[in-house]
């Protein structure tokens, strides 16, 4: 009954968990596919940063204290990523 409740338990994780392809899709128009363009010629390019700084900066354009002439559009965009999302994207994204 043990084993079946922990296997059940790491499936549920598995499946909740999120999925950083699938959330990046929405950022690949202005960052590109791989996260090699500036987006709309103006923010870094984000397949260069480490992931704490990824992290730090989704983090930031959430909560409004970061970026400088991207900070409003990416305020919108960043406003529904949970902390497990931006982890998530920061691990397919970032090194």
């Amino acid at each position: 009954m043990k084993k079946i409740l922990i296997a059940t338990s790491l499936f549920a994780c598995a499946v909740f968990a999120a999925d950083g392809a699938a959330l990046y899709k929405k950022c690949a128009t202005c960052h590109g596919m791989n996260g090699e363009k500036k987006a709309l010629g103006k923010s870094k390019i984000i397949k260069d940063l480490p992931k704490a700084d990824f992290i730090s900066a989704m983090k930031g354009y959430k909560a409004g204290t970061y970026g400088g002439a991207m900070k409003g559009l990416m305020k919108g965009q960043v406003a529904t990523l949970s902390d497990a999302d931006i982890e998530a994207l920061a691990n397919h994204i970032a090194k």
